[in-house]
């Protein structure tokens, strides 16, 4: 079984701002101010949703159409499907080759000390 194919939709955020200004536009679109207390365990769509349902009145907040403007605000900056966008779905793409920058730059650090290590075993060697 091809586990890309059962995994959910990412939103597509990036860490680079994009997700700032997809909040931005769902406090715009929605006319409230989200909780940024909540933000740290924003790991899906479903959570900021939750946290958009609670800055709004009951009978907005339980409407279906609430998700689909939800969905098409979170995805605006992305450029995303807002069709293919569910509660389970991750902010952060996952499937970009962008996801491994973190571990770059470890690994540069890494390659960097081996390097410097390498400089001075080989001048130590011709001594």
């Amino acid at each position: 079984m091809n586990e890309d194919k059962d995994r959910p939709a990412s939103v597509g955020f990036g860490s680079d701002g994009d997700e700032i200004a997809a909040i931005n536009e769902i406090e715009i679109t929605f006319g409230v101010t989200l909780d940024y207390a909540d933000a740290p365990t924003w790991q899906t769509a479903g959570d900021v949703f939750r946290s958009l349902q609670s800055r709004l009145p009951a009978d907005v907040a339980n409407t279906p159409d609430t998700w689909n403007r939800f969905a098409a605000a979170l995805t605006h900056e992305t450029g995303v499907d807002s069709t293919t966008i569910t509660p389970e779905s991750p902010l952060l793409d996952e499937g970009s080759s962008w996801r491994g920058l973190g571990n770059l730059s470890r690994m540069m650090a890494v390659l960097l000390i081996a390097s410097a290590a390498i400089v001075v075993l080989l001048l130590l060697a011709l001594r």
